[in-house]
């Protein structure tokens, strides 16, 4: 009798163990977001609100009087912002002075403010810096207008079925969260 009975717990507890793995991978975060040259600011934009991966060269990066710091991307019009409030984990190498001159890839969720495209940075470890061998990641392709689009790109096909995707609708976006 005890030998069934241990059976059965334990046969009960290989499936609840398989239950939570199963629950474990079905909730987990998606390991990639697309990603964008930091010059490609159109298609930056398109995905406001989401998170993704900004890769570029950094150039003249600086802090406001109110401490605010600004990190600046190369021949562009994207930019990081860490707010004071936020600079705590950085420590000693606040972000305008750590990230400046240096070949970034950044992850965050894409904002805007006064029409200028943003991440706000409030984590070292939203930003790797790459080795100036280091290559970068690939980029996205730049999106394309629907009038602008040939037909053939339209309907889908089996050579562009795998690369298409479904337009994911912008979550709405708490302005507080970012803008203190």
């Amino acid at each position: 009798m005890h030998t069934l009975l241990n059976r059965l717990f334990m046969i009960a507890g290989l499936i609840f163990v398989s239950g939570l793995v199963a629950i474990a991978q079905d909730t987990a975060a998606p390991s990639e977001f697309p990603i964008y040259a930091a010059t490609d600011v159109d298609g930056i934009r398109a995905k406001e609100g989401q998170k993704v991966m900004v890769w570029g060269e950094t150039t003249g990066s600086g802090k406001s009087s109110s401490g605010m710091n600004f990190v600046n991307f190369k021949d562009t019009e994207f930019y990081l912002v860490t707010f004071k409030t936020d600079l705590k984990p950085f420590g000693d190498a606040e972000p305008a002075d750590a990230y400046d001159g240096k070949r970034i890839v950044v992850t965050g969720v894409i904002s805007i403010y006064k029409d200028k495209v943003q991440i706000k940075l409030t984590s070292p470890d939203q930003v790797k810096i790459l080795a100036d061998d280091e290559a970068w990641p690939k980029a996205a392709p730049k999106a394309e207008t629907a009038e602008a689009a040939p037909e053939s790109s339209k309907k889908p096909t089996a050579e562009n079925a795998s690369t298409e995707e479904a337009p994911k609708k912008k979550p709405p976006v708490d302005s507080k969260l970012y803008f203190k």
